[in-house]
């Protein structure tokens, strides 16, 4: 490298040494804040930035979705009811809430929309205003709302639903339509407790307004004036499930669907085949003859047939007779039964009955047998 070239490189370094060192002394970092699409868990959980909101101002917020929960409620705390939950709020659990709230719980509810069923605001009263609202360019955007204690009003998105009070009147409300009839939140005092429902609460704390205007600010001063615990509790219970066919059963049929399971049971144990060892078949038993002439002899006998039962008796009695006395055997029957009666001093009638007497009931095919067996022993 020349002379001439080594002194042109350090002009050259010197010159951009000097530009850096300008573009330092007059460039300023600017922050630049921009808004990214939400993320997985963000589109899972709608109130992903309320929940960090009050962890970040000291508070604990627990999101549910089982309403079951409403019936162990811890004393004190705050619960943040959202909407669609009218098939999940039955008398019994309406009236728990109710009662919880009356012995120092706080509960903020969303009011549903309007023509959609609300057994919470129907248990107060409460109903939607029929003012019809206004055309969209003539809507009022951002609505003031001045809250008991408050030197200064919270600006909030306005909403074209607005509630009124029916028999019971609220403690204090805010947020007037049009016409000063319709508020957008109602508060009540219930016993040593607090209940305050307000329309389209969900949409301003929800992840894409709840840092618009005042809107966490607004949930921050409910929780600093009417909850009892220190920090803060939350409880919000959103997008509720409705139950399933199993829990339905047990809720309302439980004792029916015990014996149904029960009688299942021991039905599936009578005709389930038991497993095992499998036990030799017993052989079958020889008969012998005169088993067969009693079985015959009871389904005779059974059957009404006597005189066919008494046929072989008698024919029995006069081969022995025969053997014995052929001399009376070979007379006729009439004398037979005289010459019986004197060799063996039994009564001729008897004899005639045994002999060749008419047999229709048991007692007389007894009779006939018995006497057939004394006179063949008397032979």
């Amino acid at each position: 490298m020349t002379r001439r070239q080594r002194m042109a490189s350090i002009f050259a370094l010197v010159m951009l040494a000097m530009f850096a060192g300008w573009l330092g002394n007059h460039l300023e970092r600017v922050p630049v804040t921009y808004r990214e699409a939400p993320q997985a868990e963000a589109r899972r959980n709608p109130y992903l930035a309320l929940e960090r909101f009050t962890m970040r101002m000291g508070g604990q917020l627990t999101r549910q979705s089982d309403a079951r929960v409403i019936d162990r409620l811890p004393a004190g705390g705050t619960l943040f009811l959202d909407r669609q939950r009218a098939h999940r709020l039955p008398p019994e659990r309406l009236h728990r809430l109710l009662a919880w709230v009356e012995d120092g719980g706080y509960l903020i509810a969303v009011a549903e929309r309007p023509g959609v069923a609300d057994p919470l605001l129907d248990s107060l009263g409460v109903r939607h205003s029929e003012t019809l609202p206004e055309a969209p360019r003539a809507q009022q955007r951002v609505l003031e709302v001045t809250l008991p204690g408050m030197l200064r009003p919270l600006r909030i998105d306005a909403s074209w639903q607005h509630l009124e009070a029916g028999g019971r009147q609220p403690d204090w409300s805010a947020g007037e339509n049009a016409d000063g009839v319709g508020k957008q939140i109602l508060h009540f005092n219930l016993g040593r407790g607090h209940l305050t429902i307000a329309s389209e609460l969900d949409r301003q704390l929800s992840n894409q307004r709840i840092g618009a205007m005042d809107h966490a600010e607004l949930f921050w001063t409910l929780l600093g004036e009417h909850d009892r615990s220190s920090p803060p509790q939350v409880l919000l219970l959103s997008r509720l499930q409705m139950p399933t066919l199993l829990d339905w059963l047990l809720d309302n049929a439980g004792a029916a669907c015990v014996a149904a399971a029960t009688l299942l049971v021991l039905w599936l144990w009578r005709i389930v085949p038991r497993f095992g060892r499998a036990q030799p078949e017993v052989p079958p038993a020889s008969r012998e003859l005169r088993e067969h002439l009693a079985a015959v002899a009871r389904y005779l006998w059974r059957s009404g047939a006597l005189a066919t039962l008494l046929v072989p008796a008698r024919e029995h009695f006069r081969n022995r007779l025969a053997l014995r006395q052929p001399g009376i055997a070979a007379h006729p029957t009439r004398i037979q039964v005289t010459a019986l009666a004197a060799l063996t001093g039994l009564s001729a009638a008897r004899i005639a009955a045994a002999l060749d007497g008419r047999v229709d009931a048991p007692h007389a095919f007894t009779d006939a047998l018995r006497t057939l067996r004394d006179l063949e022993r008397q032979l």
